[in-house]
C-alpha cells in the first residue's frame, strides 16, 4: 500500500473527506456557478422551502440506509441460510473475462482507478445533491434522492437472496473451476487500508448487482437530464461514471455480470423515481 495513505480508520476517513471537500470547492463554482449559489443562499425563504420539500425524500433514503447498515450482518446471515449460491453460475456465464480485462490494462493505472473507486465515487454521489439544491426547480434533487432510496431497497433484497463473491474471491468458493485464470485483488494489494472503510458498509457477498455501478449510472442519467442547466457537470459525471464502472472490474471487485445488473438497476430506479416524483 502506498506510504502516503494512512492505515487507521479515522485517517482514511479524513483523507476521503478532505479530498471530497476539495472536489466540492472546485466543482461548485465550475459546474454550478458562484452567482447561482450566492443567490439561493441569500434567499432564506427559498432555502427553508427547499429544505421542507426535500425532507420526506431524505427521510426515506435515511431509513433505507439505516436498515442496510443496522442489519447488514443479519442480511448476510439470512442470505447464507436461504440465498442462492450464484458465484459459480456467474463464472460459468462469463468465464475469465475479468482476468482478461486485468491483463489488458496496465498495472500502473491502479493509482488512478483505486482512488477513483473510493474518493471519486463519494464525490459522484454527493456532489449532485449539493448542486441540485441550487437548481431552478427542486424536481431533479427529489428524483435523484428517490432513485437512491429505491436502488438501495432493491439491492438489500438482492443481497439477502443471492450469495455471490467477487472474482478475486472465486478460488475460495466451493465448486470453483480449478483451471480458472487468477484475478488479482488489486484494491486490497495496493490500497489494503481502504477496505477498512468499505467493510463498514458492505459484506464480501454483496456483489450482485454492483451498487457502485448502479449509483454511478444513476447520477449520470440524472446529469444528462439536467444537462441544459448544468452542462459542465454532465461531462464530469460521465468521466467519473465510466472510470468507476471500469474500476469495479479492473480492481477484481465485481464481475461484468454484476456491472450489467447494476446498469439495469439504475435504469429501473430512475424510472420508478420519475413516477414517484411525478
Amino acid at each position: 500500500m502506498p506510504g502516503w495513505i494512512p492505515t487507521g480508520f479515522l485517517g482514511l476517513f479524513g483523507v476521503v473527506a478532505g479530498a471530497t471537500l476539495v472536489a466540492f470547492a472546485i466543482l461548485l463554482p465550475v459546474c454550478v456557478g458562484r452567482e447561482r449559489v450566492r443567490g439561493v443562499l441569500a434567499d432564506r425563504d427559498l432555502v427553508r422551502e427547499r429544505a421542507v420539500g426535500i425532507a420526506p425524500y431524505v427521510g426515506a433514503l435515511a431509513l433505507v440506509l439505516a436498515v442496510n447498515k443496522g442489519f447488514i450482518r443479519r442480511i448476510e446471515a439470512f442470505s447464507f441460510e436461504y440465498g442462492i449460491r450464484a458465484t459459480t453460475a456467474i463464472y460459468a456465464v462469463e468465464g475469465d473475462l475479468v482476468a482478461a480485462i486485468q491483463d489488458g490494462i496496465p498495472r500502473w493505472t491502479v493509482y488512478y482507478f483505486g482512488p477513483v473507486y473510493v474518493v471519486g465515487y463519494v464525490v459522484l454521489l454527493a456532489f449532485p445533491i449539493a448542486a441540485y439544491a441550487f437548481a431552478e426547480r427542486l424536481r431533479p434533487l427529489k428524483r435523484l434522492v428517490a432513485a437512491y432510496a429505491v436502488k438501495y431497497a432493491v439491492a438489500i433484497g438482492c443481497y439477502a437472496g443471492i450469495v455471490a463473491y467477487g472474482p478475486r474471491n472465486y478460488p475460495t468458493v466451493p465448486g470453483a473451476n480449478p483451471n480458472a485464470a487468477p484475478v488479482e485483488p488489486l484494491l486490497l494489494d495496493w490500497f489494503g487500508g481502504v477496505t477498512q472503510l468499505t467493510s463498514q458498509v458492505n459484506a464480501a457477498t454483496n456483489v450482485f448487482p454492483s451498487l457502485h455501478t448502479a449509483l454511478s449510472v444513476t447520477v449520470f442519467l440524472a446529469a444528462v437530464s439536467t444537462h441544459e442547466e448544468f452542462p459542465r457537470w454532465t461531462y464530469v459525471a460521465g468521466a467519473l461514471t465510466g472510470s468507476i464502472v471500469v474500476a469495479t472490474v479492473f480492481l477484481g471487485i465485481h464481475w461484468v455480470t454484476d456491472v450489467v445488473a447494476g446498469g439495469v438497476l439504475a435504469a429501473g430506479s430512475v424510472a420508478v423515481a420519475n413516477r414517484i416524483v411525478g
